[in-house]
């Protein structure tokens, strides 16, 4: 591969696909047009375009990355009131748009019970989920309750969502909107996610000049209630429902998601899979690779007598 085609194919393209007559959702294409299609699923507040550094970083010319902006995020439409299952109707148009019948999921964090709740609902047009760095429901099966174990801000965050979108609210200008002030950092991010994220910041902000992203017209606040809301409600589909091959990923040093939430989600999933990370935490943008090589793992060459 020469450096012209590489830088080709690492140059993100955008895109808008309609949803509905009220919606729009802005998407992000990355990679090789002749390699097998994953979807990415962003968390909790952020934009597709997180993930899309992280792929441009990484450079995993294996698979296509088509990410975008969740409702009410960055440049798409608010959905206000959504709920979990409302991630399956932007995912069919995505694919739509594409002209894929189907294509492997990932959702990280706030996005893991989206990409879960695809592999449960739309079955057939996602060939395997990956669910990383992802928190649980509410409440669970066998005593699972959301509030064991993560950071004690974490837990705030679900305990005022059961509240009300008032308290939901009240957390957001508190604390999720200040997610790079030092104090709230220590208290969220482990050394290495802060490092990472100083690593990244650069590159981000180089493709959101790149692409001429301008500021959102939407409401993250507001985007974030919804998002918070959700967690609090019921998910609308029961993991165990999940036929697709599934697997979980997850740092050790984890601040914000307890380690529990994979592994309870995980026991759930007839024959879903789990692996740990020691000295990793909740972005898993190093490791991003081997989670693509995995969901393309059916769809790709071997090179030699291993096999993913």
């Amino acid at each position: 591969m020469t450096k012209k085609s590489l830088e080709a194919y690492l140059k993100p393209r955008i895109f808008d696909v309609r949803v509905s007559d009220q919606q729009v959702v802005r998407a992000y294409e990355v990679g090789p047009p002749d390699v097998p299609l994953v979807v990415g699923i962003h968390g909790t507040p952020n934009t597709g375009l997180a993930h899309v550094a992280c792929y441009v970083a990484n450079a995993p010319l294996f698979c296509r990355l088509i990410t975008f902006d969740r409702q009410g995020y960055g440049g798409s439409t608010p959905e206000p009131g959504r709920k979990v299952t409302d991630i399956v109707h932007v995912v069919e148009a995505v694919l739509d748009h594409l002209g894929a019948g189907s294509a492997a999921l990932y959702g990280h964090s706030g996005g893991g019970m989206l990409a879960l709740a695809a592999a449960a609902l739309i079955p057939k047009r996602v060939s395997k989920a990956a669910c990383v760095s992802g928190n649980g429901p509410n409440t669970g099966s066998g005593g699972f309750d959301y509030t064991q174990g993560p950071s004690p801000l974490m837990q705030e965050e679900i305990v005022e969502a059961r509240n009300n979108p008032a308290a939901s609210r009240e957390f957001y200008r508190r604390v999720a909107a200040k997610l790079l002030d030092p104090e709230i950092e220590r208290q969220l991010y482990s050394e290495n996610d802060m490092r990472v994220g100083i690593l990244l910041a650069p590159l981000r902000e180089k493709l959101a000049r790149e692409l001429e992203l301008m500021d959102s017209p939407y409401s993250e606040e507001e985007a974030y209630v919804d998002d918070a809301q959700s967690w609090a409600a019921p998910w609308g589909f029961e993991l165990g429902s999940i036929a697709v091959p599934t697997r979980f990923f997850y740092g050790l040093d984890d601040l914000m998601v307890a380690r529990h939430h994979s592994e309870w989600m995980r026991s759930q999933i007839p024959n879903a899979g789990i692996d740990l990370f020691p000295h990793y935490g909740h972005s898993l943008s190093q490791l991003m690779p081997y989670v693509l090589a995995w969901l393309v793992s059916d769809s790709l060459t071997p090179l030699g007598s291993g096999s993913l």
